[in-house]
C-alpha cells in the first residue's frame, strides 16, 4: 500500500503547507490556464467590457468561463484529435484551449450545461446562432439569433465542437421536433444591435471602450427583447430556416472549422519554430496546409 502524504506540523498560521502554495503550482498549468482566461477574455469584450456571448450582461460577479466540452474529458477531446475535428496541435487538455472556452453568465452557463439549447455554426452567413431546442420559455426571446462571437477571431471557437454539444442536448430531449425551426434570416441579439457592438462598415465588433461615455456599462439582460417570428422545436412554425442535423450538415460545419483563421492560428501555436528559416518555411507549408508557388 502506497504511504499517504504527511504534513508538517505545526502549520503555518500565514499560508498554507509547504508544497501547496500557489507559487508551487506547475508553472506550465500556471501559463497555459492564464492563456484560456485570458484568449477568452479578449475575444468575448465588447466596448470595454467582458460580456456574456448570449445576453451581453457585463457584470463581473455573474460572468464565468464555461468549456463546450468539458474538463472532465480528455478522453473525448482526444478522440476529436484523431478524427481531425479539432486540430492535432490544439493543447492537451480542453482545460487549456480557449477555442473550448465561452464567457456566459451564469444563468446561460447552467441552461448549455443542462442541455435546454445549442449554439450551431451556420458557414452559409458565417455565424454562430442560439437554438433553443428544449423549448424553453425563458430561452425563447434569444431563438434563432446570432450570438457575440467572430469566426474570424484567432481564438473563436472551432464550430465542430458545437457539434457534440448539439447530439447531447437532442439526446436529452427526444420527445422534441428533430427538426427545429429559426427565421429565414438570422439576426444579431437584440443588445448586439441596440448597444452599437457591431460596426457597420466591416461588419466587425466594437472591443475597444465607447469614448465620451465611460460609465455605459449597464445590462443589456434588462433590456425589452424582442421575440423571433418563427418558434423553436417545442412550438408551432410558418415556415423558416430548418436546423437539420445529417452527415452533409456535419460535412459543411468541419469543411468551415478546417478553413477558419482559429484553426490555423492553433496550429501556429503548437508548432515548434527552432529549426532554419528553410526548414520553418517546410514546417508552415506541412502543418497550415498552404502550398508552395
Amino acid at each position: 500500500m502506497v504511504c499517504l502524504s504527511t504534513i508538517p506540523l505545526p502549520l503555518s498560521p500565514n499560508g498554507p503547507p509547504p508544497g501547496y502554495g500557489w507559487e508551487d503550482r506547475d508553472m506550465s498549468v500556471l501559463s497555459t490556464t492564464t492563456a484560456f482566461i485570458a484568449g477568452i477574455d479578449h475575444r468575448d469584450s465588447f466596448l470595454g467590457w467582458r460580456r456574456c456571448i448570449i445576453c451581453g450582461i457585463d457584470n463581473a460577479r455573474v460572468l464565468r468561463h464555461c468549456h463546450i466540452i468539458r474538463q472532465s474529458e480528455p478522453d473525448v477531446w482526444i478522440r476529436l484529435k484523431e478524427r481531425n475535428w479539432i486540430p492535432e496541435l490544439a493543447k492537451d487538455n480542453p482545460q487549456h484551449e480557449p477555442r473550448d472556452g465561452l464567457l456566459m453568465c451564469n444563468n446561460h452557463h447552467s441552461f448549455f450545461d443542462g442541455h435546454s439549447f445549442f449554439i450551431r455554426y451556420l458557414p452559409e452567413i458565417r455565424r454562430f446562432v442560439f437554438v433553443n431546442y428544449s423549448g424553453d420559455s425563458h430561452l425563447q426571446q434569444f431563438h434563432g439569433k446570432a450570438i457575440a462571437l467572430d469566426i474570424d477571431d484567432h481564438h473563436a471557437p472551432f464550430p465542430s465542437l458545437f457539434i457534440i454539444h448539439e447530439m447531447r442536448v437532442r439526446g436529452y430531449h427526444p420527445f422534441e421536433p428533430t427538426v427545429p425551426i429559426m427565421p429565414d434570416e438570422v439576426p444579431w441579439q437584440d443588445w448586439i444591435s441596440s448597444d452599437g457592438v457591431i460596426d457597420s462598415a466591416s461588419g466587425s465588433f466594437k472591443r475597444d471602450k465607447r469614448r465620451g461615455n465611460p460609465n455605459n456599462n449597464t445590462s443589456s439582460q434588462q433590456q425589452p427583447q424582442s421575440q423571433p417570428t418563427t418558434m423553436s422545436a417545442g412550438g408551432a412554425s410558418s415556415g423558416g430556416r430548418k436546423v437539420e442535423l445529417n452527415a452533409d450538415v456535419i460535412a459543411d460545419i468541419l469543411a468551415a472549422t478546417h478553413a477558419m483563421p482559429s484553426w490555423k492560428a492553433c496550429q501556429m501555436e503548437g508548432t515548434s519554430w527552432a529549426g532554419t528559416a528553410e526548414e520553418n518555411i517546410q514546417t508552415y507549408v506541412s502543418s497550415i496546409g498552404v502550398e508552395d508557388r
